[in-house]
Order: structure tokens, then sequence, then C-alpha cells
């Protein structure tokens, strides 16, 4: 059985070559897209070859590949590049029908390692557009404004001794995964051994991983920049009912002074010339 697995695998490596699929169809065999969009769809296929189909179907620009990309953002995998390269081609592709997957997606990945899966994911948001676009990017600055006031919440100095205070949230999970938390038995114990095999100090609980939330954030908003006025109903709405912190209130109302055109100034509007007689 593992044989005949094996040799499914190098069969299907070997009879595809992405590359030359996309250039028989531009060169007219449009019986190649069919061929790319069932290589992104299947998952036995490899890994590497689905991925470069992904990318070439962004390429070509034919919006009848959005339901197989679409799909591959459902999928459980702990590898993100295949979604990375079908995220870009969506939003080539331009089909607002993948804004409310992608939502899903970024509610899936908020982890550690779903920091290159959110960059990516953020940016298709601004190119698809549109309010549900604006929403979800809204809600995006809301969350990262959240965990960037916690963070510096958890590093504030002492009111009377003046000593850096470290104050741990334990039911913020993400927060205390950025942060390196130790892992933890059943009991409590540290599970991490304290040093390799080879020596070397293996304490992950001292390990600090950089935080990926201000660039999250500052990607979050130039793509609500990018929406362009039609984020500005979602950024009126959010502004009268959400309690926003002073500074992401600010950030939001520079945001709709930049979507909002500029009324003309009745003072210097030419007036209409005279009717000739």
């Amino acid at each position: 059985m593992l044989l005949c697995s094996l040799l499914t695998v190098l069969l299907l490596a070997g009879c595809t070559n992405v590359s030359q699929m996309q250039q028989k169809y531009v060169a007219g065999d449009l019986g190649q897209l069919d061929n790319l969009i069932e290589i992104v769809a299947r998952h036995d296929y490899p890994y590497a070859t689905r991925r470069s189909a992904a990318r070439a179907l962004g390429q070509l620009g034919n919006p009848k590949a959005v339901p197989a990309l679409i799909g591959v953002l459902g999928e459980y995998d702990q590898r993100t590049t295949l979604k990375e390269e079908s995220l870009r081609a969506l939003g080539a592709l331009g089909d607002p029908a993948a804004v409310e997957p992608i939502g899903r997606l970024l509610d899936r990945s908020l982890d550690q390692a779903g920091a290159e899966l959110r960059l990516a994911a953020l940016p298709v948001l601004g190119q698809l557009g549109g309010t549900p676009a604006a929403a979800i990017l809204l809600r995006a600055l809301r969350y990262y404004d959240l965990l960037m006031l916690r963070a510096e919440y958890a590093q504030r100095r002492g009111v009377f001794s003046g000593e850096e205070q470290r104050l741990f949230f334990a039911a913020d999970s993400l927060a205390a995964g950025r942060r390196g938390a130790p892992m933890l038995g059943v009991f409590g114990e540290e599970q991490m051994p304290a040093t390799s095999m080879f020596g070397t100090d293996m304490n992950m609980g001292m390990m600090e991983l950089p935080d990926p939330t201000p660039e999250e954030r500052t990607q979050a908003r130039a793509a609500l920049l990018r929406v362009g006025p039609a984020a500005v109903p979602a950024i009126v709405e959010c502004l009268a009912t959400q309690d926003l912190s002073p500074g992401l209130r600010q950030e939001l109302q520079e945001l709709l002074a930049q979507l909002q055109p500029a009324a003309p100034d009745p003072a210097q509007t030419e007036a209409p010339p005279p009717p000739s007689e």
C-alpha cells in the first residue's frame, strides 16, 4: 500500500510541469486551466506543485479559479506557503467572494506561527475592497490596538518604586505565546529540558519572540486606506458605535479625512459670468 502511494506521488510529480501548462494556456490551450485548478484542489499532488499552480492561476487571471483558491484557505495544514500563494492569487483575481473566507482564515491564524499568513492576507483585503473588507480591517485594527495597549501596560513602571512591572494576562494565550511563555505539564512543571543533547540552552521560557503586532497594524491601516471611499461608511459606523482607545479613534479620524474628498471652498469658487445680453 505504501509503495503504491509513493508511486502515485512520483507519477503525479513527473507528469505535472506547471510552467509548461501555463505557457500552453497562454498559447491557446484553454484546457490547461482546468488542469491547474485540479492541481490546486487535490491534496495528493505534491505541496510545492500545488503552490506553483496557485501562483500560475493568479497570473493567468481567469475567475474560474476562484473557488479552488478559496478552498485552499479552509485546509487544515500547519504549512502556510500554499495559502499565501492562494491569497495573492485571489487578490490578483479581484473577486469579492474571497473576503469572508479570508476573514475566517484570519480567525484561525491567531498564533505566532500565523504571522506570515496574516501579513499576506491583510493587503489582499485592501485589494479586494468593498465595505465587508473594510469591516474586517477595522476589526483587525481594534484587535491590534488592544494587543499593543496590553503589551504597554504589561511593561509599565511601578508608581512608587519606578521599577519595570511585568503583569501577565493568563487568559490571553496569544500574548502569552508571543512573550515566550514556558511549556508546562499537567501538574505545572516545565516540560522543556534545560539543555539539549549538544549542551545548548533550551530554556524557551527565557526566549523573547519578535512581536509582529506593530507591522500587522501598519499593514491593516494601509489596506484600509487602499479600500478607498468604500471604507468610509464602515469607519463612520465604527467611530459612532464602538468603544475605542483615544489613539485608535484619532487614527480612524485621520483615515476618514484622507478618504473623504474635501468639499470645495465657496469663497474660492469662481462666480459664473453674467449672462450676455
